[in-house]
């Protein structure tokens, strides 16, 4: 009898490494032709369809909405009708020849027991007992594991797939970065005339426009800023490319403003507004969308006069842009970053320097 082969969860962009199962496209147990859409999945960049990797009975045991790993198997096409998943001797993830040779069959053993992923030891040429030990002692859990029981005094509140998955993400920075928070008040008055002086010389820029274009330039000087800390070591983007968050009832999103093309404060408004507009219309692509080096959130138009921002998956740093407080003379500006990475002299140095071009 062949074996039954396994429906895994694609890899669609080199930044995601979870997708939501949003909905099954056919119930289990159905007959699907090869190239089949059978399942629908959503990443932060992208909802899409996976199809049938071969004619048969697809079986499954997941419900929807759960997380699910890169490179995991989440369903079966058989070649027979009643065949039984619990029983499938099928890895975590497909295991080439090339993934045989970088795991030792002991490791392999362990991730497949462990229900790993083996997206889980990125960058390891070899990987051991030992470095499978050191991942499952750092807490990682599996996303197609069952969920825990809810308490009969709650119920499980309906978050959109993006939630979930920015969540799943916030988790997995958080549990290892240093967060470090330092803040600095910018002299309102003057950036005003900052920004009328820009109006004047090539149009009307917002805040969050003009505090992306800075950010660009000064991100050079503080390469720490621009990087994140991953395997023991902190690692430098080349180029840096500014991510701005919005939010404006389509869910979270954070579009990329690449630092090559934004050679003027101009350059920087048009992506900012081609990258909004492309928001609004349901348009942003997953390239739109990724390569984020440092991260900006504007709350200013909420009336927020401060708050602690909160670090993005395979960053260091992220700006946080406040409204000017009723009465004073200025607005904060506050920098989260992973303290392996800086340190509070450099933050507040960073902070200071942009404070005087956004006050210029």
């Amino acid at each position: 009898m062949p074996e039954p082969v396994p429906l895994i969860v694609p890899r669609q962009n080199t930044n995601d490494d979870q997708a939501v199962l949003v909905k099954w496209l056919v119930e289990s147990g159905s007959k699907v032709a090869a190239e089949q859409p059978v399942v629908v999945l959503e990443t932060t960049k992208a909802s899409f369809d996976v199809n049938a990797p071969a004619e048969g009975y697809l079986v499954y045991r997941l419900d929807t909405r759960v997380m699910v790993d890169v490179g995991a198997t989440i369903a079966w096409i058989a070649d027979h009708a009643g065949f039984d998943p619990d029983g499938a001797a099928v890895s975590a993830a497909p295991a080439s020849a090339a993934g045989a040779e970088r795991f030792s069959r002991k490791a392999l053993k362990m991730i497949k027991d462990a229900g790993l992923s083996l997206d889980a030891f990125p960058g390891a040429d070899r990987v051991e007992v030992a470095d499978v030990e050191r991942v499952m002692a750092g807490g990682y859990v599996a996303k197609t594991a069952p969920a825990a029981a809810v308490p009969a005094d709650v119920e499980p509140l309906q978050q959109s797939p993006s939630k979930m998955i920015e969540a799943a993400a916030l988790e997995r920075v958080y549990r290892q970065i240093v967060p470090s928070t330092v803040a600095i008040s910018v002299d309102e008055a003057a950036l005003q005339r900052r920004l009328a002086a820009v109006a004047a010389d090539t149009g009307p820029v917002s805040v969050l426009e003009l505090a992306i274009f800075e950010v660009l330039g000064l991100l050079g000087e503080y390469p720490e800023l621009n990087g994140y800390f991953a395997g023991g070591r902190a690692h430098v983007y080349r180029k840096p490319a500014v991510g701005f968050a919005v939010n404006a009832g389509k869910s979270l999103k954070v579009p990329v403003v690449r630092g090559e093309q934004a050679a003027t404060i101009l350059d920087v408004a048009r992506q900012v507004r081609d990258l909004f507009l492309s928001y609004m219309r349901d348009e942003l692509t997953a390239a739109q969308l990724s390569g984020g080096t440092f991260t900006i959130t504007d709350l200013a138009a909420q009336g927020v006069v401060h708050f602690i921002p909160v670090i993005n998956e395979r960053q260091s740093a992220i700006l946080g842009i406040c409204a000017p407080r009723p009465g004073a003379a200025g607005r904060d500006l506050v920098l989260t970053f992973d303290h392996r990475m800086s340190d509070g002299m450099r933050g507040a140095a960073f902070l200071g320097e942009l404070r005087d071009r956004l006050e210029a």
